[in-house]
């Protein structure tokens, strides 16, 4: 079973970097560690796929990984309303929310219902509509 699992990774991974190969884009060591890290974590924020990354490469960026995560965005790699869960891959509990790291490394984990209503509620308070739904979430 778990082979299964690591040879459809495998061909997640040929059939994204091919896309990135059709798209002009060069395929760097750095960006197939930042895409084995999204792939291998299911969901991740930004901050976190660093820091893992920068644990095998320690000149990797902050910057570089934003730059991946935004071109599997602009790729429609993406679930609508699951940040950093690649499209078709199957979503568990872990894929379905967000972790924020605070300045004083206290950590606040949020499922996938907080997460949208906390979202919603600043949205409201910036003074969208009262009915306002998220409908995708790209972040830059």
């Amino acid at each position: 079973m778990q082979d299964e699992r690591m040879n459809g990774k495998e061909q997640e991974k040929k059939q994204i970097l091919e896309l990135f190969r059709k798209k002009g884009m060069r395929i760097t060591k750095q960006r197939e560690l930042i895409l084995d890290i999204v792939l291998e974590n299911e969901c991740s924020c930004c901050k976190e796929i660093y820091y893992r990354a920068a644990k095998k490469d320690k000149n990797i960026g902050i910057a570089t990984v934003y730059r991946m995560i935004n071109s599997l965005s602009e790729l429609g790699l993406f679930r609508q309303n699951m940040p950093y869960c690649l499209a078709g891959r199957d979503s568990g509990e872990s894929g379905n929310g967000c972790k924020i790291i605070l300045k004083d490394q206290n950590v606040v984990e949020l499922n996938f219902e907080e997460w949208r209503t906390v979202l919603e509620e600043a949205l409201i308070q910036k003074g969208y509509s009262e009915d306002v739904e998220i409908d995708h979430v790209v972040l830059k």
